[in-house]
């Protein structure tokens, strides 16, 4: 496989040698993908996790009290799921981002270790 990009995130408050450095990958996230809710408050984005549960909580409600034909209901979760997946990155970005994070560049590897290692060693 080749190499991931991830985009490092620095901490202005962090005191440490690693300045609260986050690594978010850049591409699909396949957990957000699977685990939409779950994924979003992992990761401490309780506004977009209350719009996913929202989002199929009345996707349910839709199908249980209107007509809908359950293969249309499986595409919508499908595409749902996709739009998250795709977005999931994006979002944590953004949110980092309000929490004061400041994106300072990129780091390449083939996991999250070799990309921070890479990072570190070249910002020592």
């Amino acid at each position: 496989m080749g190499a991931k990009l991830y985009t490092v995130h620095l901490s202005p408050f962090a005191t440490g040698p690693d300045r609260g450095a986050v690594f978010v990958r850049e591409g699909f996230c396949w957990p957000a993908c699977l685990f939409g809710v779950l994924w979003a408050l992992r990761h401490r984005l309780w506004w977009p996790a209350a719009g996913m549960f929202a989002y199929l909580v009345a996707l349910a409600a839709a199908e249980t009290f209107l007509p809908l034909d359950p293969v249309r209901v499986i595409c919508f979760d499908l595409a749902f799921a996709l739009i998250v997946g795709f977005e999931a990155n994006d979002l944590r970005r953004a949110a980092l981002a309000e929490r004061g994070y400041v994106e300072r560049g990129y780091a390449r590897g083939r996991d999250l270790g070799e990309a921070e290692l890479r990072w570190f060693s070249a910002h020592a």
